[in-house]
């Protein structure tokens, strides 16, 4: 019996991987032809912007969105901002002070004041040991010698000339040397004087107060080499009856200071101390800190204020000066320029520029640039100006 065997039917590998690429890149294609020529939708329109700006001139259209977050006021006069309190400095008056020094070389034998010490005039304070004292005391002593022999040289020939025992030309002569024994006398008692120091023994003396006062400065101590030729005093001696009080005033603020304007001096702590004067503003702005040098002559009879204290004063304005007077937030600024936004008859708003004065308390005085009754833009005008600047751009 014989086995019969059936083979399978199968389609050939390479037609049925062709058929399928082809079929993918068709529909690849298709997709892409879609994507490519699918109409697109047209842009939409700009909307208009509400603000526009032409020169120094912004028109903000009515309704606005823009116009809830603005503020317009009428500028009006008011009185004068005070000027804010500035801190000042205690210092000692030059005009009422003395330098001590040592008027001869030497070598400090001991010191009787400290730093902060009251003095009275003519009281001891350091003692000095000096061999030049010794030969100024020698030289007076020699003086007063030598003025001595001349006038009893001077007597008896005078004497001798009345009884024609002597020329009379002797008696001129002697008469001339007594004169110039004098002078010698008087230049050293004088130049001991001078030296307001009052002797202790041959070669030590006392240096004296030459004022009433305090001790101020002091830079003497026990064996210290002295002399005249020293730079810095040893000490200084200040009445501080009366005392000074510098202070730095802001740019803005120190127009209206004059002098003998009365000023508040007050402490840190804010109780107020003493009543003061201005004495002199600088006329000069210091670069640095754009601020002005004042100086107030405070009286000072009971000693409160003590230099080198820190201080504040605050100043009094003229109750009838008045200015406009309008929010700080109403003033913006451009690189240097201050500006205010002006409101036109039309609705529109103007860049004005102005002069700002003093300002204290969210207040800010203009000084020039408005005129009383404008309308300007209070709250707000710093977002209308970062407004502006977009528009511009």
């Amino acid at each position: 019996m014989s086995e019969s065997h059936a083979s399978p039917v199968t389609s050939p590998p390479s037609t049925i991987r062709w058929a399928a690429s082809a079929a993918i890149a068709a529909v690849a294609l298709a997709i892409g032809a879609y994507v490519l020529f699918k109409p697109q939708p047209k842009p939409a329109a700009a909307e208009p912007s509400a603000v526009k700006v032409e020169g120094e001139l912004v028109t903000i259209e009515k309704g606005a969105a823009q116009w809830q977050y603005l503020e317009v006021l009428t500028a009006t006069l008011k009185p004068a901002v005070l000027p804010l309190p500035v801190p000042g400095r205690v210092e000692f008056d030059e005009n009422r002070s003395a330098s001590v020094g040592a008027p001869l070389p030497g070598r400090v034998e001991s010191v009787l004041v400290r730093f902060g010490d009251r003095v009275k005039k003519g009281q001891r304070l350091i003692s000095v040991r000096s061999g030049a004292f010794a030969d100024l005391d020698r030289e007076l002593s020699s003086a007063r010698e030598g003025v001595a022999v001349k006038r009893r040289v001077l007597e008896r020939l005078t004497e001798l000339v009345k009884l024609q025992a002597a020329p009379e030309k002797e008696q001129l002569a002697a008469a001339a040397e007594l004169k110039e024994a004098e002078l010698q006398l008087k230049a050293a008692s004088a130049k001991q004087a001078s030296l307001s120091v009052s002797s202790e023994s041959d070669n030590l003396f006392w240096v004296t107060a030459p004022r009433d006062g305090t001790i101020v400065e002091h830079d003497v101590f026990v064996s210290q080499e002295v002399g005249p030729d020293r730079e810095k005093p040893l000490l200084r001696i200040s009445d501080l009856g009366e005392v000074l009080v510098i202070g730095d005033v802001a740019e803005r603020d120190a127009g209206d200071l004059k002098p003998q304007q009365e000023v508040t001096v007050l402490s840190e702590l804010g109780s107020t101390l003493k009543k003061g004067v201005i004495e002199r503003v600088s006329e000069v702005v210091d670069p640095r800190r754009h601020t002005v040098e004042i100086r107030i002559r405070v009286k000072n009879e009971d000693r409160f204020l003590r230099p080198n204290a820190f201080v504040e004063a605050t100043f009094s304005v003229d109750p009838e000066a008045t200015f406009i007077v309008v929010p700080s937030e109403a003033v913006v600024t451009e690189g240097e320029k201050a500006m205010v936004f002006v409101q036109n008859e039309n609705g529109s708003l103007r860049r004005v520029p102005v002069k700002p004065g003093r300002a204290r308390d969210g207040l800010v005085e203009i000084r020039s640039g408005l005129e009383p009754g404008t309308k300007i833009i209070g709250r707000g005008a710093l977002l209308l100006l970062n407004q502006v600047d977009l528009a511009s751009n």
